[in-house]
């Protein structure tokens, strides 16, 4: 039994984790255009990341529950306290995304229009999420920090994760403002040819998304691309 739950905890860390990896790498592939739009998660991500965090509360309840019936100080353990402290920041993190970072997304502005503020809410919350789901799983394997190294020092590579992934996600909202290609092209323009695999700095002002792509076209070939789609069966 207590295999199964365990298994089913794994389960919920891969949904999670994938989702969050896979929003991370729409991200930069967005970024390696201009007039960068990003888009609040899907509605099938929100319920796939809302279903692995009900799946890994219930599954750790219970590997809590089994840990303290074969061992009565199983809740003394530092790391175990550190990884209870950062899910429950987590879970506040995540109150904080819908209320305050969605909003922002769902405007549908380039980042460009962001005000710095903006950027650095996104940046901040974003930071937070992906260092703190990649710490807490890192943690459930981290067997040898059992009753070994005290709370502080457990605790002390969270914030150090959280800066280090929100300076990235900075950095990358900073490359996603830029609107269209300098003159002579600089180091962002190159940044962008590296990330969307051009190899002169001169292309990438052809490069377009998708969305880019609908724009320009002719409104009438717009009306007959949506009475198209509107066409297709669900």
């Amino acid at each position: 039994m207590q295999l199964l739950v365990l298994f089913a905890h794994l389960v919920g860390v891969c949904l999670a984790l994938g989702m969050i990896l896979l929003s991370d790498a729409r991200l930069l592939a967005r970024v390696a255009g201009y007039r960068v739009v990003i888009l609040p998660p899907s509605r099938f991500d929100t319920r796939v990341i809302t279903a692995a965090l009900l799946l890994l509360t219930a599954s750790g309840a219970a590997l809590i529950a089994y840990g303290m019936a074969v061992r009565p100080d199983f809740l003394a353990n530092p790391k175990l306290q550190v990884k209870l402290v950062l899910v429950l920041a987590l879970a506040v993190n995540a109150v904080v995304l819908h209320r305050v970072v969605f909003p922002i997304l769902e405007r549908a502005r380039p980042v460009s229009r962001w005000t710095s503020r903006s950027r650095w809410r996104v940046a901040l919350s974003v930071g937070l999420s992906n260092s703190l789901w990649l710490y807490c799983a890192f943690l459930g394997i981290a067997r040898p920090w059992n009753f070994t190294l005290p709370f502080w020092q457990v605790f002390a590579v969270a914030p150090l994760l959280w800066t280090a992934s929100t300076l990235a996600i900075r950095f990358t909202l900073t490359l996603a403002a830029r609107d269209e290609p300098s003159g002579e092209g600089d180091w962002i323009d190159s940044m962008k040819a590296t990330l969307s695999g051009l190899t002169t700095t001169s292309e990438l002002g052809e490069f377009k998304h998708d969305f880019e792509r609908a724009e320009a076209k002719p409104p009438a070939a717009r009306a007959r691309a949506r009475r198209e789609r509107s066409t297709i069966p669900s």
